[in-house]
């Protein structure tokens, strides 16, 4: 039997409505992938229906070795530029029977792979710390290290080990008449009550609290409970003032101004 057509080596983003029925090309002909366009014709391959269970945003295989069919598993990895329109190795035995397909990471699901080791494995291989990232910013946006000279001289001091002791106290305000003292340079960051449940808010507070250090409101306006469980609260002041009352300054012992 042929083997399918490597349409491409990513997935394409298709928006789905729930009940409708589509027709996914399986022989990688079709001029309009994802679907199905009649290009089997001919052929042992016969598209494959499959209806929507919801409406929203889907990622449909185009490589057409995922393990999943219609949505990409991350298979198109294996593919590079040159493979695009040739025929692929097709489906192997492991990956056509009732195994699960191996979670592989994709610029679309960068975790997948991750979450599936740390329920086989916990942080005994990792470390106890986790994997050690950047946050916040999706990891292909990032320089990496081949991008990155390092002189000689930013090694001429070598990094302390994570068992040596430091001062980590942070100042904030250390000109003003009542300066914010916090023991380690960090605090938890705006998230307002109502994004945020009662309960997690609280908890955030006190943990800050047994770490030295503190939180702020978010823009919503302070919390009475967040704000008794934490002795370093920041009450945040925005341009547009939601939940601001001057009435409440003097429970609080810094501001967070955003614009």
């Amino acid at each position: 039997m042929e083997n399918p057509v490597v349409a491409a080596n990513t997935p394409i983003k298709v928006e789905l409505k729930k009940d409708q029925e589509y027709y996914f090309c399986v022989c990688g002909r079709s001029a309009k992938q994802p679907y199905c366009d009649g290009s089997h014709a001919g052929s042992a391959f016969k598209p494959r229906p499959f209806t929507a269970e919801e409406t929203g945003e889907a990622y449909l295989c185009r490589c057409k070795h995922t393990a999943n069919p219609p949505y990409c598993d991350g298979s198109h990895k294996q593919f590079t530029a040159d493979q695009v329109g040739k025929p692929g190795p097709g489906m192997s035995s492991s990956t056509t029977g009732n195994s699960a397909p191996v979670a592989q990471a994709t610029a679309e699901e960068p975790t997948v792979e991750l979450i599936h080791q740390l329920a086989r494995e916990g942080l005994g291989k990792m470390g106890h710390h986790g994997p050690m990232t950047a946050m916040g910013v999706p990891r292909q946006q990032l320089p990496q290290w081949d991008d990155i000279q390092i002189m000689t001289a930013q090694m001429a001091v070598k990094p302390l080990m994570e068992d040596q002791l430091v001062a980590t106290e942070t100042v904030i305000g250390p000109e003003a008449r009542k300066p914010l003292s916090l023991k380690i340079p960090l605090f938890v960051s705006d998230m307002s009550f109502g994004a945020l449940s009662e309960e997690a808010k609280i908890a955030l507070a006190r943990g800050a609290e047994l770490a030295g250090t503190g939180i702020c409101s978010g823009e919503g306006g302070m919390l009475p409970e967040e704000q008794a469980e934490n002795s370093r609260y920041f009450y945040e002041l925005a341009s547009a003032m939601f939940g601001y009352q001057e009435s409440l300054l003097n429970q609080v012992q810094a501001f967070h101004f955003k614009g």
